[in-house]
């Protein structure tokens, strides 16, 4: 049997990279050969091994065939007030052509998609959603995503809240699918006075904002409770350190402060850090209006499992799909402004109780996203689609 993986953001790392690179170790495991569509850097497969601690040896890189600039006979896909000319110069072979040449040799396509649907003729295919967009497709767009709708046989989502928006626009056969965490490979180790925090370090779509998380630390930090207490930084940056302005940015902010920055960190470098912190804060989709804008939020979190599974108690944002992992009082806080961060840090700083019942609880309610529930509940999804 043979799987093709489609994700344009690969060499983000992030994530949704993580999620998609799963399905594709898991595939191999499970029978498949799998070719990952990619045409970028060609050291992806080793970097993405290091950082998320993946088996991807059998997995192919295959050119992208996705990128291909539109020709005429796939103005289909396209919105464009050009006119298609009906007169038949001779041009190279279509993408669509090529789309249809390509993916048909397939038993599975798994293609993550920005909202768009793309032509995959394969076997069985499927469509992964990972932002909550509000899309507003023109009528033509419209008639032709339900025709491309046609060819796709479920449409996974990465959490109830992100599905709430793409039942919209894809009703037929999604499921919800969280994304997967080894928390197996993560543990409580000698806890230390540590505040943590994981994520990219750049002000795009979904930013995990640490600046707000600076300012809620300097804050905290004046406290007498919290005096020998420090916050880590740690996340991956795209481009050069030097040449990361938002990364530069935070520097300064945290200057002459007990604040630490661990850029680009490898699996076991991110398993000491969880292991060793006590609680984990996350502020991406603070002062977000989901309902206007869901792309902005956390649209699961798995840091925050990463952080759960190692007894790390998070404080996170009360909004995006971050609501379904914590139990506000239960297994860590929700927040929605400064105030409530800092208070809430305060509380559990200063109550070693609460903060070692908080522990166990998140580390016991990790376990559901677990990699091997994952793993069953994907086949599951994929066997029950076979015609």
């Amino acid at each position: 049997m043979l799987a093709g993986i489609y994700d344009p953001y690969l060499d983000t790392l992030g994530g949704g990279e993580r999620y998609c690179l799963t399905v594709a170790e898991i595939l191999a495991k499970n029978g498949y050969s799998v070719d990952l569509f990619w045409s970028g850097s060609p050291d992806l497969l080793p970097r993405a091994t290091t950082r998320f601690d993946l088996d991807l040896t059998p997995i192919r890189l295959v050119p992208d065939i996705f990128h291909i600039t539109p020709q005429r006979l796939e103005l289909v896909e396209e919105d464009s007030d050009t006119k298609p000319s009906f007169s038949r110069p001779s041009f190279p072979p279509s993408p669509l052509v090529t789309k249809f040449k390509t993916t048909r040799r397939y038993d599975l396509f798994f293609y993550l998609s920005d909202g768009s649907v793309p032509f995959l003729f394969s076997h069985r295919n499927f469509l992964h959603i990972q932002v909550p967009f509000i899309l507003k497709p023109s009528p033509l767009s419209s008639a032709l995503n339900f025709l491309k709708s046609r060819f796709i046989h479920g449409t996974i989502c990465n959490s109830s809240f992100t599905a709430g928006f793409t039942k919209k626009y894809f009703p037929k056969n999604l499921s919800i699918l969280y994304p997967p965490v080894d928390v197996a490979k993560f543990s409580p180790g000698k806890k230390e006075n540590l505040i943590l925090s994981v994520g990219r370090f750049d002000n795009i779509l979904n930013a995990k904002k640490q600046d707000v998380l600076i300012e809620a630390f300097i804050r905290l930090a004046q406290q007498p409770l919290a005096k020998n207490w420090r916050l880590v930084l740690a996340g991956g940056s795209l481009e050069d350190q030097a040449k990361n302005s938002y990364l530069s940015h935070l520097k300064f902010l945290a200057q002459n402060h007990p604040i630490d920055f661990v850029i680009n960190p490898d699996f076991s470098t991110l398993v000491d850090l969880y292991a060793h912190s006590r609680l984990y804060w996350h502020a991406a989709g603070y002062a977000v209006d989901q309902n206007q804008h869901p792309e902005e939020t956390e649209h699961f979190g798995i840091t925050t499992v990463e952080a759960m599974a190692s007894g790390t108690v998070p404080l996170v944002v009360a909004r995006g799909g971050l609501p379904e992992i914590v139990t506000h009082g239960q297994t860590g806080y929700l927040w929605n402004s400064l105030d409530d961060l800092i208070s809430q840090s305060s509380l559990l700083i200063g109550s070693p109780q609460t903060l070692s019942k908080l522990s166990a609880a998140a580390q016991a309610a990790s376990l559901r996203f677990s990699k091997d529930n994952f793993a069953n509940s994907f086949l599951k999804i994929i066997n029950s689609s076979r015609a």
